[in-house]
């Protein structure tokens, strides 16, 4: 993600366009597109790659695992990078650089005729890939993240917070001392390998302490979640005055 060194990103489950531009108009930076626990399908990717190149609003697919199925129709949207879930070894590096990177890194096909290089009316056919992220969420990826992010082709890490907080028998607590001591050898990994690191957070609080330890890019919770948090603070607000 060389174009943005550093921003406010969120989770987009919602598959509409529209809600990317919301996003995008609210000063966002980057969106990470969900077609793991999300409702995302390759068409509304491409809708809402739409709605953020029209506001400069970068894009991140998070597909639901290595070898899914789509993958080469999510690329060929345009989206800006793909984040890859469950890295623990060097051994899924490779399956996933093979799976995302066109010839001579990778084994990904190749058409010229796709929205991500406007039909085939390009001057030439910039072989672009898309940048690459991991997702590291069990207690293995920290163990092996200094030699995971080694990899020149990997750009970005994300931290997942809360799959760690299941497996260490807390479930959402994500800003615990242990989660807490393992974003520290995340973050501390990441800037040895000159790799950007993305992590949630829920309140001011989190995000000050986010900003504080470096991360690059706070990642403010989840669409659905803060879409329910302000209804319900209307429906709180209403039956209280309600006479």
């Amino acid at each position: 993600m060389k174009n943005i060194q550093k921003g406010l990103g969120i989770w987009q489950i919602i598959n509409s366009n529209i809600v990317t531009d919301i996003i995008a108009k609210s000063n966002f930076d980057l969106t990470l597109l969900d077609l793991e626990h999300g409702l995302h399908t390759p068409q509304s990717i491409q809708d809402c790659v739409f709605a953020a190149k029209s506001n400069s609003l970068f894009t991140i697919a998070r597909i639901p695992c290595k070898s899914f199925q789509y993958i080469v129709q999510i690329i060929d949207t345009g989206v800006d990078a793909i984040l890859f879930p469950h890295i623990e070894t060097t051994e899924q590096i490779t399956e996933i650089i093979n799976e995302t990177l066109l010839p001579p890194l990778g084994n990904k096909s190749f058409s010229p005729f796709v929205t991500k290089y406007n039909y085939g009316s390009k001057a030439e056919d910039l072989k672009e890939n898309p940048y690459i992220g991991i997702l590291i969420e069990s207690l293995i990826g920290i163990k092996n993240s200094e030699q995971l992010l080694r990899n020149p082709n990997i750009d970005f890490v994300y931290f997942g917070a809360y799959d760690l907080s299941v497996e260490i028998e807390k479930p959402g607590q994500i800003f615990n001392d242990e989660i807490l001591k393992h974003l520290n050898t995340l973050i501390k990994n990441a800037k040895m390998n000159k790799k950007q690191i993305l992590a949630i957070y829920r309140d001011k609080e989190e995000l000050n302490l986010l900003n504080k330890l470096g991360v690059d890019f706070p990642i403010a919770s989840v669409d659905t979640s803060h879409l329910i948090h302000k209804l319900s603070q209307e429906s709180e607000y209403y039956l209280k005055i309600k006479q």
